[in-house]
């Protein structure tokens, strides 16, 4: 029998080239074993194909999508077997040519499926968890627990959700993020700030390559989603439009589930992009400022955008703003319709035309529904008035001046009206 050793339990370079190897070679499963490597010196086991036993260079592997998601997802699970339960698959598929689609009863594809649907929950519970320990700001390190080996699988998410310097420590894994690099180290129940071996940044050494999970919501379980927290976590992995290619991040809505007023802005800027938290720019200086002298507070409201991600154009040497597409709107429209959902405000702001547009679902001139409350549907009031970035726009002080008190005036009417329910 041939042992195959891999370099971590996420090692999927040494896995998929063994997979490879040996699937086109026609290597049954049984002939092969599964592990990974335990120490510094059997680490210089692990798996390379030697140049003796190359397959042909032009051979390729045609595996389908559905199997390579499993894969990615499989390789997490907590099971010593899944190894050899997704190579099996795998062989089968080359080899026998199985049918994913007609053999959902076959025995192996059950098992893999199993795998499958354990990671997909232990992420989803790993993802909750992560946000709400790091959404202190003072948390910095949180020693997490576990039942499958997501922690490697969600550092893009990690890292999406939480800009700031942070860092997971585990049993098997640990890993930070310096708000520039991705590092990981060993694990352990002794794991320090300087884990055994010390920290090695993602791309180098046996980090070169590690699936990485995405769990792309569709609408439907946008609809039935019940809490803020998990909304946010799904919308990480948001693909409904284009943007999320140049974007850094999904840069979701911010602000109590209980909140009676929800703001609702055009798009994140590039300080939104980067932060991953709503209004932090110039514009988002604007607004806590008016809010405060309006006397209202931002802890108070919930704040969020039509679009959540940054569209923009590059010019010399910078991300400058533009104006989101329809189609951008449209696709953004059910977080929007969920955040609503959820929240149930009394009363929603429309800061700038595109906001007013996704929820009144009709073309908006700001000058004439600008400054009135009226209502909006489902338990609702609604309030148009302008973007606070609009303000910044304005050629003279004057302008200016005489603009911003007119914002003012507009956010003191949400108090007065916030005021009569109580």
């Amino acid at each position: 029998m041939t042992e195959i050793v891999l370099a971590h339990q996420v090692d999927l370079k040494t896995w998929r080239q063994a997979a490879r190897h040996y699937a086109l070679a026609g290597t049954p499963p049984e002939a092969l074993s599964w592990r990974v490597a335990q120490s510094a010196e059997d680490a210089q086991r692990v798996f390379q194909v030697a140049s003796s036993e190359q397959t042909d260079p032009n051979a390729v592997l045609h595996l389908p999508r559905r199997l390579v998601e499993w894969i990615l997802l499989g390789l997490q699970a907590s099971s010593p077997e899944r190894f050899d339960a997704l190579y099996r698959l795998v062989f089968r598929v080359v080899q026998d040519h199985l049918d994913l689609t007609t053999a959902l009863d076959d025995p192996d594809v059950r098992s893999v499926v199993a795998l499958v649907e354990a990671v997909k929950a232990e992420t989803e519970r790993f993802r909750l968890e992560f946000a709400r320990v790091f959404a202190d700001p003072a948390q910095t390190v949180w020693s997490a627990t576990p039942t499958a080996y997501v922690v490697e699988g969600n550092a893009a998410y990690c890292m999406a959700r939480y800009a700031r310097p942070w860092e997971i420590r585990t049993a098997y894994r640990s890993m930070k993020w310096d708000g520039k690099a991705l590092w990981f180290g060993a694990g352990g129940a002794e794991a320090t700030a300087e884990p055994q071996g010390g920290w090695q940044q993602a791309g180098q050494g046996m980090w070169q390559d590690w699936p990485r999970t995405v769990l792309v919501p569709d609408s439907a379980e946008v609809e039935t989603t019940t809490s803020l927290d998990a909304l946010a976590a799904e919308a990480m992995d948001c693909r409904s439009c284009t943007l999320w290619r140049p974007a850094a991040r999904t840069v979701f809505g911010e602000g109590a589930a209980t909140a009676r007023v929800m703001l609702v802005g055009e798009q994140p800027g590039d300080q939104e992009d980067q932060a991953g938290r709503p209004f932090v720019g110039p514009a988002g200086q604007v607004l806590e400022r008016a809010l405060e002298e309006a006397g209202l507070s931002r802890s108070t409201v919930y704040v969020t955008n039509a679009v959540k991600h940054f569209r923009f154009t590059w010019r010399n040497g910078r991300r400058l703003h533009q104006k989101p597409e329809q189609d951008s709107v449209q696709a953004c429209q059910m977080w929007l319709d969920a955040e609503r959902r959820l929240i149930q405000p009394a009363l929603i702001v429309m800061m700038g035309v595109t906001a007013a547009q996704s929820l009144l679902h009709r073309p908006v001139t700001i000058s004439r529904e600008r400054s009135r409350i009226f209502p909006l549907g489902e338990g609702s009031q609604g309030l148009v008035t302008v973007h606070p970035s609009y303000l910044l726009r304005l050629p003279s002080e004057a302008d200016k001046q005489r603009e911003y008190a007119r914002f003012v005036e507009d956010l003191r009417q949400v108090k007065a009206f916030m005021d009569s329910l109580a």
